[in-house]
């Protein structure tokens, strides 16, 4: 595929390669995908629900995969290709400028950098549109669920008690956690007032069996935690990690930027560089209300690094 002029030619050989490469592991994945598709469809029903979850979970996880190589196949033809988004003039500058005198896989690896950048800025984004998707179909469900068992309970023709009771619920089930389920066996007996009464004694007078399991009868039930848990979304706005609302989005795609090119690839961060960082940035990340600025770039290094004559706290 043809490039334009400004890009030089050994880079584009390198992008060309890389991209075919990714455009391999997408189709493997697909197949994959498929393959698994196909095997639940046919096996629906006759599998634990445990291992269809496990399926579905695999398939989720391939998606997001697939996702990702095609987010860094637009974000590295958004910085090496001309596109009708007025940048153009910006990606010539980053070439015959600020990256003139690297060496062609010094360019690819910065580039690599961009997209990596862009990638963890665009993850976050949708991490929270995923997060307030999830926070109504969690309103939603729980609501739904408390009603049916309202209903259910009221017909009056019996029902499993684990449906009413918390304790009884609490009885047969198992932390997800393998690490938790020594911890809850041992414990549960106690906190479920399920100790024999000989057994668990505060005072001479005082039985905790009994005052617990007193207890554990007044307890909300099932429906009313559902209620409650619906109440705790309600009130639950997603939002970014404290530190990431506190640098701003823009100073965290810069620093990750900045630790790729400097760990990982041995970049020195130096003036031009930092020009290109900027250029880079704001191409790959592709929003209109995000422009990274040479400044920007230098204050969220900045802030980072120690002033000089000052020694860096040790970690």
């Amino acid at each position: 595929m043809k490039y334009p002029k400004w890009v030089p030619a050994g880079v584009a050989q390198k992008v060309e390669a890389i991209v075919e490469e990714w455009r391999r592991s997408e189709e493997h994945m697909r197949i994959r995908l498929a393959e698994i598709g196909i095997s639940a469809n046919i096996r629906r029903g006759r599998r634990p629900h445990s291992v269809q979850s496990a399926c579905k979970r695999m398939q989720d996880r391939l998606q997001a995969h697939i996702n990702n190589i095609r987010d860094d196949i637009a974000c590295i033809e958004r910085l090496t290709r001309s596109h009708d988004d007025g940048r153009d003039r910006d990606r010539q500058e980053l070439y015959g400028r600020w990256l003139s005198g690297l060496d062609d896989r010094k360019v690819f690896m910065f580039l690599l950098a961009a997209c990596e950048a862009a990638h963890n800025h665009t993850r976050i984004r949708l991490r929270l549109k995923e997060a307030r998707l999830l926070r109504q179909e969690i309103i939603k469900a729980a609501r739904e669920l408390s009603r049916q068992i309202r209903i259910l309970e009221s017909l009056d023709v019996g029902m499993p008690k684990e449906l009413v009771s918390t304790r009884a619920l609490l009885r047969i089930a198992v932390p997800s956690h393998p690490d938790d389920v020594d911890a809850w066996e041992t414990l549960r007996p106690q906190i479920l007032g399920d100790e024999p009464d000989s057994i668990v004694k505060v005072c001479d007078e005082l039985d905790s069996s009994v005052e617990v399991r007193s207890a554990w009868d007044s307890a909300p039930d099932l429906a009313d935690l559902l209620e409650a848990a619906a109440m705790a979304a309600e009130d639950y706005i997603p939002a970014l990690p404290l530190h990431s609302r506190q640098k701003g989005e823009k100073t965290d795609a810069i620093r990750v930027f900045a630790g790729i090119l400097t760990r990982i690839f041995k970049f020195d961060l130096t003036d031009r560089i930092k020009h290109a960082m900027a250029v880079a940035a704001t191409i790959a990340i592709n929003r209109p209300d995000i422009v990274v600025t040479y400044d920007n770039v230098r204050k969220a290094l900045n802030d980072r690094q120690p002033r000089p004559g000052k020694v860096a706290p040790e970690k």
